[in-house]
């Protein structure tokens, strides 16, 4: 065997499970890889499989099987669920790109078949017709608003009004719209996947995740056939809800964006040792203790030195993922959906719901068209109602894009620079960035000598935007004003 350097890919054609065990083997074969790859069959990988997955609990070799997976016609209330997996790569079609189509609709099969299908059917084409009424208007009024500049592309310019449109008009949207998804994963986590689409108690993702394990196993029949619901997530599940709703029956009175609910207090110590650790022969317990007897100015200087040289694209160090922030998020729906894709982190999602009350967008208002909004918001907030008492977990599939939900995320701090850079800059949606901007703010309080290293775009949005979430012209909670009545 020649001793020369060989790096190179192995062949397109190749089923993903052979490739699995082509990379398995190299533990106990001395053949080159593309060698091992010729002597197998479909037979023999599903062999090799069966024994080491399956039998022996190996499953870090189902992550060399890597699939690519249409997913079409799913709602966005599904895609949520779909991409609440930390390990794979998902695109998803926007709302702010395109416009959305009002016979494309989730419809439970069960609401359906019950006496309350046309006020499910009532509800959601009231907040399409709304959609598709507002998007010529609003568009008019953001090229208005937004005038083309003289050396602007045409094409770049008609790109961005249709953007800005669509992010008004994409608060109307229900749950139930129907998106597409693309997804990139490996099979042990398409494992876990399936597994979790197949314990969900809606039906839809049930389906979803049957359908997903049939498109699988043409492409990784060992890996995923025996993915199956799972009794633990099932009965679990079950058992917090009811304790849940048996021992906390206060309601909210919390309508803050974003609060730290925890986080180190030791983090600037525990990040300089963590720098300092690679570097020496000492354990860390013995880095800590001398860390803890440095002055102020020598902490800063090592944290300046780590931090400072970082361009534009520079992800910092690996060693800032040893600190850990939680934030409890309260975020509206559409937003939910980008931010909610930075899963680099923990997180525990609460479902859709009215509670919390609904944002309208500020040129909804400008443009003269709130009473519309407000109007068929109103008339989705009572077609919610009607669906909950008998169907609560369906009623999701009514909630609009503009209702705001809770999300707990526990985020490192490195993923924390890289969510607040991205999120907060000007190109991303109002109300995104505003969540992310806020992120910061909460961490300057609390720590501002590793605050300040975050590239942050802190240029306040129009005033509405920008007010905090108490703001009464661009926020209303229904729940809130029957109580008060």
């Amino acid at each position: 065997m020649s001793n020369q350097r060989r790096i190179y890919t192995l062949p397109n054609d190749l089923m993903p499970e052979v490739k699995a065990v082509t990379f398995a083997k190299c533990s106990r074969s001395p053949e080159p890889f593309d060698q091992i790859a010729k002597e197998l069959t479909e037979e023999k990988s599903a062999e090799f499989h069966e024994k080491w997955v399956v039998g022996y609990g190996h499953s870090s070799i189902a992550e060399h099987a890597v699939i690519s997976l249409a997913v079409e016609n799913v709602s966005i209330l599904a895609t949520k669920v779909i991409e609440d997996s930390r390990l794979a790569s998902f695109t998803e079609k926007s709302t702010r790109y395109q416009i959305f189509n009002r016979d494309r609709l989730y419809r439970p099969e069960n609401v359906m078949n019950s006496g309350l299908a046309k006020t499910y059917e009532d509800t959601v084409n009231s907040l399409m017709d709304a959609y598709q009424e507002l998007a010529d208007p609003i568009r008019k009024f953001v090229e208005k608003k937004y005038p083309k500049e003289a050396d602007q592309d045409d094409k770049l310019y008609n790109m961005i009004s249709k953007a800005r449109a669509c992010d008004n008009i994409r608060y109307l949207l229900p749950t139930a719209v129907l998106t597409n998804l693309g997804i990139t994963i490996n099979a042990r986590e398409l494992e876990h996947l399936i597994k979790k689409l197949l314990s969900h108690p809606l039906r839809e993702m049930q389906d979803i995740g049957k359908e997903i394990k049939d498109k699988a196993v043409e492409a990784v029949p060992t890996l995923v056939r025996y993915a199956d619901k799972n009794s633990y997530q099932i009965e679990t599940k079950k058992v917090l809800a009811e304790t849940a709703q048996k021992e906390l029956k206060r309601e909210s009175e919390s309508n803050q964006a974003v609060t730290i609910v925890n986080y180190d207090l030791e983090a600037e110590d525990k990040l300089i040792a963590a720098l300092l650790y690679p570097y020496v022969d000492l354990s860390y317990k013995e880095v800590m203790g001398e860390v803890k007897k440095m002055s102020r100015e020598k902490k800063e200087e090592i944290i300046d030195q780590a931090l400072k040289r970082r361009d534009k694209f520079d992800a910092p160090l690996r060693e800032l993922e040893h600190i850990y922030y939680t934030f409890d998020i309260l975020i509206d729906y559409g937003a939910f959906r980008d931010v909610q894709r930075h899963r680099m982190c923990t997180q525990s999602n609460q479902e859709a719901t009215i509670v919390h009350g609904y944002d309208i967008p500020p040129d909804i208002v400008e443009a003269g068209f709130e009473s519309r909004y407000k109007e068929t918001i109103e008339k989705a907030i009572n077609g919610y109602e009607e669906i909950y008492k008998e169907f609560p977990k369906e009623a999701q599939y009514l909630v609009p894009l503009c209702f705001r939900k809770r999300v707990l995320f526990t985020w490192n701090l490195r993923e924390l620079f890289h969510f607040i850079s991205l999120r907060s800059g000007k190109k991303g949606h109002p109300s995104y960035r505003r969540i992310a901007q806020e992120c910061w703010r909460q961490l300057n309080k609390i720590q501002p000598l590793l605050a300040k290293y975050i590239k942050v775009d802190m240029e306040e949005m129009s005033v509405s935007w920008a007010a905090s979430l108490e703001n009464k012209d661009f926020y209303y909670n229904p729940w809130l004003a029957r109580k008060n009545k």
